[in-house]
Order: structure tokens, then sequence, then C-alpha cells
């Protein structure tokens, strides 16, 4: 009797301190509502069944992600740490996930948001970077402060931050990028979109990275040709590649870009200037990070032209090196592509002849890498088809136009009930609001030299379509076939032989879990 009295007691205290762990557990995290596992499951079914959601680029969890823009990348302890603005209906705040694959993402519980005593209501565009005393710290536009804030944290645990007391530690400010050399912090402020002429950026200097920022003056010596002078420097990222320095940065009309210059830590000087993003195009608020193998990897945010289930995907990520002139960067996929290959499949040589376009026997998908050599002969317009279908009433051609010297996306037949593809990305920040061209190709410049092979590196992921190209040249754009056997891929020439020297292909897997 003794021992079963000792055993329902012990039975009794089990009992209370599971139910205090479940209050504590459901004070920390909302109480599961009767019906939220359902609605749930009914949210995922939709997304697996999204004909145009991505299934392993890094896309939204769920909901409309607009902004979109990738901020605070960072590599820490053999991690790759990201956020993305996220908006919800009560603010923007910043959601934070985490991948040892670059591929692969876990998300976070505590995000960053604003809070009650902030003085921003919103938390905007910003980055990431390891402090002097080993915190890492993130700078961010507060919304309605009219400058940039900071949060830091412990970089063993990076889902709790700090805000100081002294935010916003830069006034007047814009998109931030933050850095420290030695004992100093340095922050570009970006200048805030206008239709007319925006104010360039300015640099802020100081000794601590939570007290108020001096500052300097303007960020650039001069600014390069072909820049409208319409076009502002948000989004920027600021960091040293080899001997030289790159600006990443968008223009809100036009998209995303990039400088390369020298920095003497009071001014950037600009020597070259290069699109990302051109008209047409959706690549916008480009991030980087630099991981433990010294690579100096990119990620955008790849603006919706039709919204599924939900709304707000990144570009695949890429790996920037600079060119032999040290004047442009050459863009290449990162090799952990490679472990969502499976599948792999190969054609046997062949030619194609002037004004013959020739489908693939064994390579066909939505959801697919396919790495194809060239050899041009004297063709000057060539290329690859994909999302074709049997019919030819969906097609979208990836050209090569050397007359030209240009790499083209031809979207004019891409889907019977194509999105308009427009000249501005958005068009606010342009000349005139309310005159917003249809464009019907996006073309980027690329040069295939005397005697050069063309090496195309295409990846499809359902309405994604990134083509690199030699690697030298990267396109990206949104793709909205309807007719469900438009996954036929064809080689074709235009106006002379060419040879198609090797064509190999693999599925690729899933990486987002729904």
């Amino acid at each position: 009797m003794k021992y079963f009295l000792i055993l329902i007691a012990t039975l009794f205290l089990l009992n209370i301190t599971s139910k205090a762990q479940e209050q504590t557990d459901t004070t920390r995290i909302k109480r599961i509502m009767p019906g939220d596992i359902e609605a749930a499951r009914r949210i995922h079914r939709a997304e697996l069944n999204d004909p145009i959601r991505p299934a392993w680029h890094l896309t939204i969890a769920e909901g409309k992600g607009f902004p979109f823009d990738p901020n605070g990348a960072i590599f820490i302890d053999g991690v790759y740490h990201l956020w993305h603005i996220y908006q919800d209906e009560n603010s923007c705040h910043w959601q934070h996930l985490s991948s040892i694959d670059l591929f692969h993402w876990r998300w976070y519980s505590n995000d960053l948001q604003p809070l009650s005593g902030d003085p921003e209501h919103d938390i905007f565009s910003g980055n990431a970077f390891l402090a002097n005393d080993g915190n890492v710290v993130l700078a961010y536009h507060g919304l309605g402060t009219d400058g940039n804030c900071v949060a830091y944290g412990n970089q063993k645990d990076m889902n709790h931050w700090t805000k100081p007391k002294t935010n916003p530690i830069a006034k007047p400010g814009w998109d931030p990028h933050m850095w420290v050399d030695g004992d100093t912090y340095y922050q570009i402020s970006g200048g805030v979109p206008s239709a007319k002429h925006p104010n360039p950026p300015v640099l802020y200097v100081g000794d601590s990275y939570d007290k108020p920022m001096k500052k300097i003056g303007g960020f650039m010596t001069h600014n390069m040709p072909g820049v409208n002078d319409f076009e502002d420097i948000s989004c920027p990222d600021f960091f040293k590649l080899g001997d030289k320095w790159v600006l990443l940065c968008i223009s809100h009309a036009r998209g995303g870009r990039y400088y390369i210059g020298t920095w003497d830590g009071k001014q950037f000087n600009p020597e070259s200037h290069h699109r990302m993003n051109w008209p047409g195009g959706t690549f916008f608020a480009p991030e980087t990070l630099l991981d433990n193998m010294g690579r100096r990897i990119l990620w955008a945010w790849v603006l919706d032209r039709k919204s599924g289930v939900s709304s707000g995907t990144m570009s695949m990520p890429r790996v920037l090196t600079l060119s032999k002139d040290k004047l442009s960067l050459n863009i290449e996929p990162p090799k952990e592509v490679e472990h969502l290959r499976y599948n792999p499949t190969e054609e046997k040589p062949f030619s194609v002849a002037a004004g013959q376009s020739v489908t693939l026997n064994n390579i066909a998908g939505n959801s697919i890498e396919m790495d194809i050599v060239i050899s041009p002969g004297k063709a000057k317009r060539f290329g690859v088809k994909v999302f074709c279908s049997k019919d030819g009433r969906e097609q979208t051609p990836i050209v090569i136009d050397r007359d030209k010297d240009k790499l083209q996306i031809d979207m004019r037949q891409s889907g019977l009930n194509k999105p308009d593809y427009t000249e501005f990305a958005m068009a606010f920040a342009s000349p005139d609001p309310k005159n917003n061209p249809v464009i019907e190709t996006e073309d980027a410049p690329f040069t295939v030299k005397s005697g050069e092979k063309v090496r195309l590196r295409i990846f499809l992921d359902k309405s994604m379509l990134e083509v690199f190209a030699n690697g030298r040249q990267c396109i990206t754009q949104v793709i909205y076939p309807t007719l469900k056997d438009a996954v036929n891929v064809q080689v074709f020439a235009e106006d002379a032989p060419i040879k198609a020297e090797e064509i190999k292909a693999w599925k690729l897997f899933p990486a987002m879990q729904w």
C-alpha cells in the first residue's frame, strides 16, 4: 500500500509538471487552435499542387512576400544565414533562415520585428556583419525614423537580438550597408528612390556599432556613363574582391546592377558599371556573403509576374569572381546544386541545319539542369528553346545573337496567358510612372569570342528560368507556360549550321518542403 501511494503521488507530480511545461510551451508559442492543423494541411496541399511554385529555389513558406528582399546574409560556424523581408498584416519584418548546403533551408521562429517602444514601425533592407566584440550586427532601415538602426546578438545564438536605445544610429538614412575595418565602423546609406533625381549615397563612420555615427559626405566620387539620372542606389552591398571593390545595388527602376572600383577608406571610386537585370527582367535587391571557402555568394529577389498559392522567390545562389580585366564579374552556379541532381541523361552530338530546330529525344521537363556546349561555326543567331509544347504554341527561346553581342530570353510565346513584361522593374521610380512600355525580349550583353564555343548552363524550376553563359553572364526570368506538354527542349539555328557537341541533363530534386 505504501509503494502504491508513492506511485500515485509520483504520477500526480509528473502530471503537474507536464501541465506546467505545457502551459510554458503554449505561452512561448501560440496555442494550436481547433482547425489549425487541417488548415495547414490545406495550405501544404495547395503549395504542392501549385503549377508555378518553384520546387528547389528558396521560396517563401506561405503568404505573399512583397517586398521579398534578401538581407543579412552571413556565414557563421559552418552555417549560411539569410533573412528576407516579409510583410504581414501588421508590418514589414525580417524572417530568419539558415542552411548548410545553400539549397535546403530551416525557418526560425524568432524573426526581427518592430516591437513596442522601438522607434521604427517597419524594418526595411540592410545587412549583417561580425563586429569586433564577436557580436553579429544587423543593420537596417527603420521606417518611421528617417534613419538606420541596428540590432545585435551573440553569434552562438542567432535567434535573439538586442536593439540599442540609441537607434537610429545614422540619420538621415536609407537602405544601409555596414562593416568594420580595424577600429572604425562604416555605413553606406543609400539614396531614397525618386522619379526625379534621388539623393546619392552617403558615408557614415563611428567607433562603435551601437552609438550615433558621424556623416562624412558622399560615398562615391562620381557616377558612371550609362546610369540614368533617375536611378537610385538602394540595397547596397559593398565588399572587396581580389584587389578591387564591388558595390552591388539596385535602382528601383532598373533592378540589380554593380560597380567595380577602388576604395581609399573615405570614398569609392568606380571604374566600371554593369547590369544584372535588363528591361523586362525581374532580378532585384542582391545580397551576398563570404563563406569559409572564400566564395562570394549572391542571392536576389526574383519579382513574380503572377502569384500562385504564395509569392516570393530568391534566385538560385551565384558565385562571383573578378574577371581577368578586373572590370566585370564572372558568375557561376555553386557546386552544391549537384546534390539535387538525379537521373542523369545525355544526348549524342548532332548538327543543326540553318533554319532548323531539333527536339531532344531524351531530355525534357520543367525542373531540370542542362549543360549544353555548342560549336557555332559561322552562325550568328542560334540557341536553345525551353518550355516547348509539341504544337509550338508555347516556347521560350534562349538566343545567342553574335551580331548584336546579346544573350536573349524571348518571352513572346512563353505562355498562352503570359503576363506583361515591362521596361521598368518598379514604375514609381521611373521618369514617367504612368508609362511603362511592354518588353518582348530580355537582352543581356554577351560577346562570343573568335573561335569560342558557347556553354550554356540552363536551370528550370517550374516558373523559373536561369541561364549561365560561359561563366561570364547570367540572365534570370519568370516564365508561365500553361500547356501540360510544354516541357520539351529544342536546339535551333537560324542563319547557318551549328553543332551541339555536348548535351547533359539532370532532374533536380525538390529542396523546399512544400
